[in-house]
């Protein structure tokens, strides 16, 4: 009787512990301020027009939002903002939010590739990031630690769910904002995609839902603080010193690039039984992913894909003549498939942290001239097997 009365306290402590309420106590406040890091085609454009039409048209509070962005190309950079003001005080200000209440991170590498993402963070600052990583994975400079971090896997929802990242986070963003009840906030997010066919409709309320179910929220631990310096997004350069027209001073670094963050779950999976090395991929991939190689006699042959620099756009797969591409979820993808790189020394230069950005340049300049034209990719391939590929023998072969 005793064992049995250990357990079951022990199993209600644990739910205690796990669905409290209290983990996502916030206070009200007079001011709110908040700012979204996104990627182009995630949708955090969208979710600001929620956000705000739930604050100003929902709760009658003043307010204002607006998107920066660049291209509005997948995989550039998206910022959106929203300030909300409870007590009716007049929102005059239409410049980015530099010191953000909410920060919400639409995918967790942007943590890693874009370290300006912590300007303005500080102790009043709560975080909402995209992830399957567990909190403790994080690490904060001392000088913008953020109060708490919530994390939500809104893709894996997504993709199970058939919604979009935007909804669960929004969701998610419902604990985190108590001046805005939920009941508000999902009626804003239902208004707002009403024109949706009711099919894909419900898919992303459920998504909304769950968001606001399975998000959870922790403190910072003292291990996750490391001594660094966050760079600011500020101009380096004014009228005094800007350099003569046209200098290039600070040239893109494509071969840096990870492009992870603007997949929705789903990526192409190459099969090398099928592929006779066409080069139609190649031909419509957007961003450079594959991978190419010579055979004994010198001809092209395709060694796979370099997931680094892959959108998840599936125009491979609709190109593949054969179907020796096909979608297939994140987790699928093995780590042997994982390792063809466009760049391995340079990718692991990366990845041991011992390669400045400044010094690709140099890094490059060391391939061979025929490493470089493997890069290169459209000069190792037969222009003769674009027009007219000599197609195999695919019985029984084709699924």
């Amino acid at each position: 009787m005793g064992v049995a009365m250990l357990s079951f306290m022990s199993l209600r402590t644990f739910l205690t512990d796990f669905l409290r309420p209290s983990q996502f106590d916030v206070s009200h406040r007079e001011n709110v301020a908040v700012r979204m890091e996104a990627i182009g085609g995630q949708g955090a454009n969208s979710a600001g027009k929620v956000l705000a039409e739930a604050a100003v048209l929902g709760m009658g509070f003043t307010g204002n939002h607006f998107s920066s962005f660049g291209s509005e190309k997948r995989g550039t950079p998206v910022r959106s903002f929203v300030r909300f003001s409870t007590v009716g005080k007049e929102i005059r200000s239409a410049s980015s939010i530099r010191h953000p209440d909410l920060l919400i991170i639409f995918h967790d590498s942007l943590l890693r590739t874009h370290p300006e993402l912590f300007e303005g963070v500080s102790n009043t600052t709560d975080l909402l990031v995209n992830s399957a990583e567990a909190s403790s994975a994080f690490q904060f400079p001392h000088a913008t630690c953020p109060r708490s971090i919530s994390v939500v896997d809104a893709l894996k929802i997504s993709s199970t769910h058939g919604g979009g990242i935007n909804g669960v986070l929004l969701g998610a963003a419902a604990r985190l904002l108590p001046e805005i009840p939920i009941e508000q906030l999902e009626a804003s997010f239902n208004s707002f995609f009403k024109n949706l066919p009711p099919s894909e409709l419900e898919k992303n309320r459920t998504c909304f839902r769950l968001g606001f179910e399975k998000v959870r929220r922790y403190k910072i631990d003292e291990s996750q603080l490391v001594e660094t310096t966050p760079p600011v997004a500020l101009p380096q350069m004014g009228y005094i010193n800007a350099p003569i027209g046209g200098w290039i001073v600070n040239p893109g670094n494509s071969v840096l690039k990870d492009n992870s963050a603007s997949r929705r779950g789903v990526l192409p999976k190459l099969d090398r039984e099928l592929c006779f090395h066409c080069g139609y991929c190649d031909m419509v991939c957007p961003d450079l992913c594959f991978v190419w190689d010579k055979d004994g006699s010198g001809k092209a042959i395709l060694k796979g894909i370099d997931y680094q620099y892959c959108k998840g756009c599936q125009k491979c797969v609709v190109a593949c003549p054969v179907n020796a591409l096909t979608p297939v979820a994140e987790d699928k993808v093995g780590k042997e498939d994982r390792e063809v790189k466009l760049f391995p020394t340079a990718t692991a230069a990366a990845t041991e942290k011992k390669w400045k950005t400044a010094d690709w340049s140099a890094q490059i300049a060391e391939l061979s001239p025929e490493q470089r034209m493997m890069t290169l990719q459209t000069e190792l391939l037969d222009p003769n097997s674009y027009l007219k590929p000599e197609f195999p023998d695919l019985k029984g072969k084709l699924k």
